[in-house]
């Protein structure tokens, strides 16, 4: 490569001026020959994935159970009447999600539950945000903006055994 410069530069020096013979020596020394900038590899950019993910309420929805029925002594409830009159949007099995479009997209969780007799419902209910929250925030990518704890009632161990008895029964 040195050979090579120091070639280009006598051949400049013969057939040149002065403040040509300059700035030609300037440019080879910072480029290198035209041989050499030739050989370089350009410079790829990487494309762009165009589109966007859109994820379902009923996959939120199926998350938040699942971290739902994480939490102990909690059971999923019934939302009330105006989800068995399917009237707005009907929470599947204790669970309603709103879906805020944004950049990043918020999530907004209604959960509806039955917590165990003798269990402390505060602590039982920041169990159940904290275990929603984590879940859908992880495997979305979505912001969690509320989960809303609604206590529908309190059950006893023996009736949840008696209810798994009697569906096997059945």
């Amino acid at each position: 490569m040195d050979e090579e410069r120091e070639k280009n530069l006598s051949e400049l020096k013969e057939g040149t001026d002065k403040d040509t013979y300059d700035d030609e020596i300037q440019n080879v020394n910072e480029y290198g020959t035209e041989e050499e900038t030739a050989q370089e590899e350009p410079v790829l950019e990487e494309a762009q994935p165009q589109g966007e993910v859109v994820i379902a309420e009923e996959v939120i929805s199926q998350m938040a159970i699942e971290a739902l029925k994480s939490v102990s002594g909690v059971l999923p409830a019934s939302s009330g009447l105006v989800a068995n009159l399917r009237l707005g949007r009907r929470p599947t099995s204790g669970v309603k999600i709103t879906i805020e479009e944004g950049t990043p997209n918020e999530v907004v969780v209604d959960t509806y539950i039955s917590v165990k007799y003798g269990l402390r419902i505060p602590d039982i209910a920041w169990d159940v945000q904290e275990a929603i929250k984590n879940q859908i925030e992880n495997y979305t990518g979505y912001i969690v903006k509320a989960v809303n704890v609604h206590v529908q009632g309190i059950h006893f161990a023996e009736n949840k055994q008696q209810d798994q008895y009697a569906d096997n029964i059945q």
